[in-house]
């Protein structure tokens, strides 16, 4: 049995891998032909009918909305962080001012 999840772990991470790092590898090579990575995907895609162009682009969509929602994710903890404090230094203040 732990072989088996071994076996399925490793080509997940396999796969996750090859997802991932085909752009870098396109790109590399796009730019050592002069084509701008705009260009790479319709050039691809006409040239050998290339099949996996879709699953980059929704990768590289969910890779923007990924980013876009931990940058909402910081900015908003930022802010309750501020209020947080705001709201312990009144209360600080508060009993400070009743223990006197």
């Amino acid at each position: 049995m732990r072989f088996l999840i071994g076996l399925l772990l490793g080509f997940a991470g396999g796969f996750a891998a090859v997802v991932l790092l085909a752009p870098l590898c396109l790109r590399e090579s796009a730019r050592a032909k002069g084509v701008s990575p705009e260009e790479e995907g319709e050039a691809a895609g006409g040239e050998n009918h290339d099949f996996m162009s879709p699953l980059r682009r929704a990768m590289r969509s969910l890779k923007g909305q990924a980013r876009e929602a931990w940058a909402e994710a910081v900015e908003a903890s930022e802010e309750a962080e501020k209020e947080m404090r705001a709201r312990y230094q009144r209360m600080a203040r508060r009993t400070a001012q009743s223990d006197q």
